[in-house]
């Protein structure tokens, strides 16, 4: 192999590597976005179109459960008409536990820990035995926490702007609320069917 050829295998490689996880996460909003889809069906279109919405906000989130449960509520938000600009609960676990390991927490900070964890995060393990005791004791002060901390941790950008759509959802031919005008059929193909995916 030559020295030329050689260089240019291990510049894809290194490339490569670096992309992996992007594409990665990729995959995964993708995912997210898809059983959305399944969950809100009315709203399958503006879910397709959510992606640039799905940005990672933290490091953190290069782990799987952590940026799924992020995308899972910002979806849900959209789906709802809710605003997505406001932190997310897996936003809050985050920047609670950065704060966590800096400085002791408060008895509220604490409470909102284990709340946004167990909203963010249904399918890992629940990391509070007494949440609902510690609930009844704190919930008003944990809900003035959680309000400030999704007030903190507002992304002003993280907006669906106006949406364009050239008529297909990953190359297929959809008809898309936000098609201009549906495109014309290819010859010998089958009529467009609404999206759904």
């Amino acid at each position: 192999m030559s020295t030329e050829s050689t260089a240019l295998t291990e510049i894809l490689r290194v490339t490569f590597q670096a992309c992996a996880p992007v594409f990665e996460q990729m995959s995964w909003s993708e995912d997210e976005i898809r059983t959305a889809q399944q969950r809100h069906p009315h709203a399958a279109d503006t879910l397709h179109h959510s992606f640039t919405l799905l940005r990672p906000t933290s490091e953190r989130m290069n782990t799987e459960f952590v940026y799924r449960g992020h995308c899972r509520e910002l979806l849900d938000r959209v789906a709802t008409g809710k605003d997505t600009r406001p932190g997310t609960a897996a936003e809050i676990v985050i920047a609670l536990c950065g704060v966590a390991m800096a400085t002791p927490i408060n008895t509220a900070a604490e409470g909102l820990v284990f709340r946004m964890w167990a909203t963010a995060f249904p399918e890992q393990s629940e990391i509070d035995t007494n949440r609902q005791h510690r609930e009844r004791l704190h919930g008003a002060r944990i809900d003035d926490a959680e309000s400030l901390m999704r007030t903190k941790l507002t992304v002003a950008d993280r907006a669906l702007g106006p949406i364009a759509c050239s008529g297909r959802h990953h190359g297929e031919r959809v008809t898309c609320t936000y098609a201009a005008q549906p495109l014309p059929r290819d010859p010998g193909s089958a009529p467009s069917t609404p999206a759904t995916a």
